[in-house]
């Protein structure tokens, strides 16, 4: 492992022996050791079983999913592929954890992750919610955006829309529409020195002040999209004042706040010295690398109500064709509402489809689970549908990891019609967990694997 200390800049030390007294010492030593790294389940796909297949050493005390393990090189594990886990670094799941998310009696709500990619927290809330309520998952970035995109379809949520949207765009669309809102904001990154070093290197102490003034920025539309009471949980992965306590005080006493405890599993870890409700999170004090965690509260206040722009409508023969082939290949017990996402047909549940009414004017990658689309007169499916609803598939073709035809469709290659299934579609399921397609032709299964996905 490289000597990261050596490359640490003077200012950053100077802050950090400032900040940690005493501890300092020991944060270096922290500084020396590998990385940790985290694996979260999908409990809403997978039970606990499936973790045999990785090198699992622990879990994470404060997270119900999380777990450490020995390596995060898993990307290539059908299991992975499958959307049955999520590498995510520990530390990272405490801001979801620590929200009080899990504890609501009802979870009918509406939740904003503002700065959602790669999709780790996104993940944990939708697997919270388990299906109910909705939750909108937006990046500003293009590119980030489409690897939160393939991250959500790859883990099969039913009730996310991704957007790829400004703070200030979404605010000006949703007002006062959350429960919950979620910034992770960007930020210096002085917590992931160690896991990526190539960040010291754009670390710069006058950039400490313009950071916590975007972050400003972002909160300030955050608070316009919360309801009153709503909980806006504030993350970070730096440890400067500037861009954590100095921007959370700002907030709460310009925009009427209360700051609430995280939950009790979160208590044990290190506590900020000016904002006891607050949580700091050290590579020497807890498992994983550097997080600032706060939990505010919006205090009573007005609401402003705006009217829905709806949906664009659907033609009869693009229902006609939707419905076709998801009674030919599916049985669906969920109810379901079907809708155009530009060319895209998308099925939202009843939440994800009165929340997606509003969100007419703001760029949506995703709602739900996109169905797929229509071509010259016939349905084409989207791999999201086998993602989503692969379990409820009338055919399915079913591998064992280690099946030399599970790794030729991976591969993306077409298989034998071994089964002799019927004409029409086949879910493809590793150890009966789907999570693709097949197009039955004659003696073969066209493989519908997306080229961007296989190995």
């Amino acid at each position: 492992m490289e000597n990261i200390i050596e490359k640490l800049p003077a200012e950053f030390v100077a802050n950090m022996k400032n900040r940690l007294g005493e501890q300092f010492d020991s944060y270096l030593l922290a500084m020396q050791k590998e990385p940790v790294h985290g694996i979260r389940l999908n409990t809403l796909k997978a039970n606990k079983e499936i973790l045999q297949e990785f090198s699992v050493v622990d879990n994470i005390s404060y997270s119900d999913n999380g777990y450490v393990m020995n390596s995060s090189k898993i990307g290539k594990h059908p299991y992975h592929i499958a959307g049955l886990v999520y590498v995510q670094e520990p530390s990272s799941m405490a801001a979801v954890c620590s929200s009080g998310l899990k504890d609501e009696p009802d979870k009918n709500l509406a939740v904003l992750d503002l700065c959602a990619a790669p999709g780790g927290k996104s993940g944990q809330i939708a697997e919270i919610l388990a299906g109910k309520g909705v939750l909108v998952s937006n990046e500003i970035e293009n590119k980030r955006a489409k690897i939160l995109q393939g991250n959500i379809e790859r883990m099969g949520y039913r009730n996310v829309i991704i957007t790829n949207s400004s703070p200030q765009t979404l605010a000006k669309n949703l007002p006062h529409m959350f429960d919950y809102v979620f910034v992770d904001a960007p930020c210096g990154g002085e917590g992931m020195f160690r896991k990526d070093p190539d960040t010291i290197l754009e670390w710069k102490q006058e950039r400490l002040i313009s950071n916590g003034q975007r972050q400003k920025e972002i909160l300030a539309e955050a608070h316009k999209m919360l309801k009153p009471n709503g909980k806006l949980i504030y993350s970070t992965c730096t440890f400067a004042e500037e861009e954590n306590e100095q921007v959370v005080d700002w907030f709460v006493n310009n925009f009427g706040y209360s700051l609430v405890l995280p939950n009790k599993e979160i208590l044990s870890v290190s506590v900020c010295q000016s904002i006891k409700e607050a949580r700091r999170f050290y590579p020497h004090t807890s498992i994983g690398e550097g997080q600032f965690v706060c939990v505010m509260q919006k205090d009573h206040g007005p609401e402003e109500f705006i009217r829905s722009q709806g949906l664009p409508k659907m033609g009869n023969s693009e229902y006609k064709l939707l419905n076709e082939f998801i009674q030919s290949n599916f049985v669906i017990n969920q109810e379901i509402q079907p809708a155009k996402v530009g060319n895209n047909i998308c099925l939202l549940t009843a939440e994800t489809k009165n929340m997606l009414e509003f969100l007419q004017r703001v760029p949506v990658l995703n709602a739900g689970v996109t169905a797929g689309t229509i071509e010259k007169g016939r349905f084409i499916p989207h791999n999201n549908m086998f993602s989503s609803f692969g379990n409820c598939a009338i055919q399915k073709i079913n591998f064992s990891i280690d099946d030399e035809q599970l790794k030729k469709y991976l591969h993306g290659e077409q298989l034998e019609n071994n089964q002799n299934f019927a004409s029409g579609y086949v879910a493809v399921c590793v150890n009966g967990h789907a999570f693709a397609g097949a197009r039955v032709s004659g003696n073969s299964l066209k493989n519908l694997f997306p080229k961007g996905l296989r190995i």
